[in-house]
C-alpha cells in the first residue's frame, strides 16, 4: 500500500494520570501498568522467549496487535542487543495500530529508553509510510511495519508467517475489536507452525477463542498486580 493510499491518521487521545501513568480516554483503560517497562520485558518478550530463540537464528519475525506507545518494541531491542549472537539478525517487527500515538507523547514516554532516539526518527515516517528500519546495530536490523486500522480487517492486510505474538490491544471488556475469533482466525492464519504468543489479558472468552483456533494456551502467574497472563504455541 503506497502512502497516497494509507487512511488518515486519527491520533490517540492520551491523558496522564496523577502518577504519570498513560490513560486513554477512549477506551477507559491504562496503556500499561505503572511499571510499563518491566512489564513489556517479562509478559511479551520473556514470554514469548524471544531473546533466546534469536541466539542463533538469522531471521525473525514478530506481530504485535496495538503498537501503542512502543514500549514492547523497546523492550523487545533492548533484549536482542545484549544478547551474544555470531550471526547478523533482521527482526521484522509488525504491528497494527487504529489510534497512533502522537510523536509528542511518544517522545515523552521513550525519552529515557536505550534506543529512543533511532526509533523516535523513525517513527513518523513508520506512521506516514508504514515502513522503516532501525540499524541497531552492526549485527542487528529491525524492519518495521505499521498498518493503520483495526482487529481482523488491520490483520487481513498483511502476510505471515511470524514467529511470536504479542497480543496488547486494551482490554478485552473495553476493546472487543481487538479480542474476538475473527482476531484470533487472523492470528492463526499468521502464525508459523510453532508460533508462540504472549499477553497481559487471562480472560477465559480470550484463552476459549485461541484455543478454538489451534493454539495450546497456558496461564502464568501474572504481572504486577495481575493474577494471570496467557501464553502460548500455535499447533503444527
Amino acid at each position: 500500500m503506497s502512502s497516497e493510499d494509507r487512511p488518515s491518521v486519527e491520533w490517540a487521545r492520551l491523558e496522564y494520570l496523577e502518577d504519570g501513568t498513560p490513560f486513554a480516554p477512549r477506551y477507559g483503560d491504562v496503556y500499561c501498568s505503572r511499571s510499563g517497562r518491566g512489564q513489556a520485558a517479562e509478559v511479551f518478550v520473556e514470554g514469548n522467549r524471544v531473546a533466546e530463540r534469536c541466539v542463533a537464528a538469522r531471521s525473525f519475525a514478530i506481530l504485535e496487535t496495538g503498537l501503542g506507545l512502543g514500549l514492547n518494541l523497546s523492550a523487545t531491542v533492548d533484549a536482542l542487543a545484549t544478547v551474544g549472537r555470531s550471526e547478523p539478525l533482521r527482526l521484522r517487527y509488525a504491528a497494527i495500530e487504529l489510534h497512533p500515538v502522537h510523536p509528542e507523547d511518544l517522545a515523552r514516554i521513550q525519552r529515557d529508553a536505550p534506543f529512543a532516539p533511532s526509533f523516535l526518527e523513525a517513527y513518523p515516517a513508520l506512521v506516514r509510510d508504514g515502513r522503516a528500519t532501525l540499524k541497531i546495530e552492526e549485527n542487528l536490523q529491525v524492519d518495521l511495519e505499521l498498518v493503520l486500522g483495526d482487529g481482523a480487517a488491520a490483520l487481513a492486510r498483511l502476510q505471515g508467517p511470524f514467529d511470536a505474538l504479542y497480543l496488547d490491544g486494551f482490554a478485552p471488556a473495553r476493546n472487543q475489536g481487538m479480542w474476538n475469533l475473527q482476531v484470533y482466525r487472523e492470528l492463526a492464519r499468521l502464525s508459523a507452525p510453532g508460533a508462540t504468543l504472549a499477553t497481559y489479558s487471562a480472560a477465559s472468552a480470550v484463552r476459549e477463542g485461541l484455543t478454538e483456533v489451534g493454539f495450546r494456551v497456558r496461564r502464568l502467574a501474572g504481572f504486577a498486580r495481575k493474577r494471570h497472563r496467557i501464553v502460548g504455541q500455535r499447533q503444527a
